[in-house]
């Protein structure tokens, strides 16, 4: 029988499979949804918008940087990885206010909301492990990206 305690890299591992898997399958299990609502339909008016698809699959790459920065900030101090998964929550809400309530104020002030989130969670993170801060920096231009569409579209 086998007695030994499990390695540190073999931990670190196996946290690392367990929060990739929770910050990947929470928002695919999302985009589930909104593709059975429907929500996956840009504002026809908005040519800046890209394809539901399209936009699901950055989510999902944006979910995974999130996933690994949070994991990356948890190995440094774990109060600190609290901070990315607020952003994912955040960014878990971003299709009901910006989709499902079909309002383009709400859409736009709430994509401003979560960019200022994630701007904490990078200045809050940064002190602690660089590289996770670097990798909220693609949440950042998403979500300014998607603040200046909605933004065209509500103040033409």
């Amino acid at each position: 029988m086998n007695t030994t305690m499990p390695t540190t890299a073999n931990t670190s591992r196996k946290s690392l499979a367990l929060t990739l898997a929770i910050y990947l399958l929470s928002p695919l299990l999302l985009n589930g949804i909104i593709f059975a609502l429907h929500w996956d339909t840009p504002h026809p008016a908005n040519p800046m918008l890209p394809p539901g698809a399209i936009v699901g699959s950055i989510w999902m790459l944006l979910f995974l940087a999130m996933g690994l920065a949070r994991w990356l900030a948890a190995q440094r101090n774990a109060a600190i990885a609290r901070w990315p998964d607020a952003l994912a929550l955040a960014c878990m809400l971003y299709p009901l206010y910006t989709a499902g309530l079909r309002s383009l104020t709400i859409g736009f002030w709430g994509t401003v909301a979560t960019l200022i989130l994630a701007a904490a969670v990078l200045l809050r993170v940064r002190p602690i492990r660089t590289s996770a801060a670097a990798l909220i920096v693609p949440v950042i231009v998403w979500l300014a990206y998607a603040g200046t569409a909605l933004g065209s579209e509500l103040f033409r």
